[in-house]
């Protein structure tokens, strides 16, 4: 029976695929058969959100002369850990003396559940009757839904600001913003609210998660306190800069670059001491992930600050 480069993945899921063998190749290599291992797009990035234009990737085999093919094992990790081991599965009798084979990798992605944002390595290895061993690898990006939410610039007004009503805001509804108070917006809407801006005499500028206890509940006590919920946001200073967060929201308008952002350690529920231009990334409590870029700050507490945020939809 003909077995395919990836046939570790496929038995997982009960996939299987037909490929077409070249002839024979009597190129010499006395090291072990010649193998490689190419995208088909150049890019390294597999986009599973459109199969009408798949990402093939393509093994090409050739013995060295005086041998034959043997066998083939493929291992695929994702970033960086091992997922799918392979074991080496006897080629056919029509591709001992050399072949090349294509694959779908978006659809290998898709089928074994590989989440955006990650990077997924294909590890082959091709064993001759000699049992000399050629390895080759290629790794892919997994591409994110290309669909972000971008808000367009939110004025937050400061604790004592009485010109500016709106003091938090959310990323559903896009991106509401809500009043504080007794008759305010927030009390009732808890539960969408992610972000609190306060200006404190050590913080400054700050943006802080609702359950903050060093920032916004003590800013904001009494406010938050009649809130049923109080979201759990997380932080992380990104490298990103100003006009790179302006090429993701307006012309790439993909989450590649934090999607893969891994928020299980080193993040804060604050921000402070904000500046025009600094961006952070984040995550909501529901998961969601972001960024944020400040384009205007308060001198006090009777000021306001200027946000855009952009997150996956």
């Amino acid at each position: 029976m003909k077995r395919n480069i990836l046939s570790i993945a496929f038995a997982a899921f009960a996939i299987s695929f037909t490929f077409t063998s070249c002839s024979k190749d009597e190129t010499a290599a006395p090291s072990g058969p010649s193998v490689s291992l190419t995208d088909s797009t150049g890019t390294g990035i597999v986009d599973t959100t459109n199969f009408f234009t798949s990402t093939w990737m393509t093994l090409k085999v050739t013995p060295s002369a005086g041998t034959t093919i043997d066998a083939i094992k493929t291992d695929i990790k994702v970033n960086g850990v091992l997922v799918a081991p392979g074991s080496y599965d006897v080629v056919d009798a029509t591709q001992k003396e050399g072949f090349s084979e294509s694959v779908p990798v978006d659809f290998i992605v898709s089928a074994l559940q590989i989440a955006f944002g990650k990077t997924v390595t294909f590890i082959v290895n091709v064993k001759d009757n000699k049992g000399l061993i050629k390895t080759v690898e290629l790794s892919y990006n997994v591409k994110v839904d290309n669909t972000l939410l971008a808000s367009s610039e939110i004025e937050l007004g400061a604790q004592t600001n009485a010109t500016i009503p709106y003091k938090f805001v959310g990323l559903a509804n896009n991106f509401a913003t809500y009043t504080a108070g007794l008759t305010g917006t927030a009390k009732v809407n808890s539960s969408l609210i992610d972000f609190v801006y306060y200006y404190g005499t050590t913080d400054k500028n700050a943006f802080a998660a609702p359950s903050n206890a060093n920032g916004a509940k003590l800013i904001w006590n009494s406010e938050i306190n009649m809130w049923g919920v109080q979201n759990k946001t997380k932080f992380l200073a990104s490298t990103l800069t100003p006009t790179e967060f302006d090429n993701i929201k307006n012309t790439t308008k993909v989450d590649d670059s934090f999607a893969a952002i891994d928020f299980s350690a080193g993040t804060t529920d604050k921000i402070t001491s904000l500046a025009i231009g600094s961006v952070y990334a984040f995550q909501t409590a529901a998961g969601i992930k972001g960024l944020a870029k400040f384009t205007a700050i308060s001198a006090d507490a009777m000021g306001s600050t200027k946000v855009v945020l952009i997150c996956q939809n």
